[in-house]
């Protein structure tokens, strides 16, 4: 007997033995798919609803943040008569400043060239950031975007009358959104330094 002939019989023998069930398996392949494909949509399904829910919740949030930044008053040169450093002390003035650690001494520069430099009170926790805080004066109102990048993110600009008389800055609030902002700025008089 040849060689050939030898393994094809060989190989006849082992064919029969495997005699696979088509149907069976092609039921058993369409079924894990169908799992699949199931579990696939139900997961696309998920991870849509859940960026819908993060659209919705922190949606208005950016949508602030980014009017906020918009609304940031154009730094123009203000009248000589505001231009000066200013100190309050706001230690007794408002519970709200006290929860927070700004109960203290502030001190406000404003400068000719619309920019505003301030100190906190120690240990306050708050510092200047970048780009400055800046105002514009127009006639008896002044509108300044002070303590946007901190105590004020998302809460736009505030608009004030001013009175500057005997040494002190009466500020008093036309409309602002942020409270501690009107309330650090309008709670005292602040005097000349």
């Amino acid at each position: 007997m040849s060689l050939d002939r030898r393994l094809r019989e060989a190989l006849q023998r082992s064919s029969v033995v495997v005699d696979p069930d088509v149907g069976r398996n092609l039921a058993t392949v369409r079924r894990r798919t169908r799992r699949l494909v199931i579990r696939q949509r139900v997961t696309g399904a998920l991870l849509a609803a859940a960026m819908v829910v993060v659209v919705v919740v922190a949606g208005p949030w950016v949508l602030d943040l980014i009017g906020s930044q918009r609304e940031t008053p154009a730094a123009r040169p203000s009248p000589a008569a505001l231009v000066g450093t200013y100190q309050v002390d706001l230690t007794g003035a408002n519970g709200r400043l006290a929860a927070r650690g700004l109960a203290g001494s502030w001190t406000l520069a404003l400068n000719g060239d619309g920019s505003i430099l301030w100190n906190a009170p120690p240990g306050a926790g708050v510092t200047e950031g970048l780009p400055r805080d800046t105002y514009q004066v127009t006639g008896a109102q002044l509108v300044t975007n002070l303590f946007q990048p901190n105590l004020c993110r998302g809460s736009g600009v505030g608009s004030y009358s001013w009175t500057r008389s005997d040494g002190t800055l009466t500020l008093v609030a036309v409309s602002d959104g942020c409270e501690l902002r009107r309330t650090i700025l309008t709670s005292a008089p602040w005097r000349t330094v």
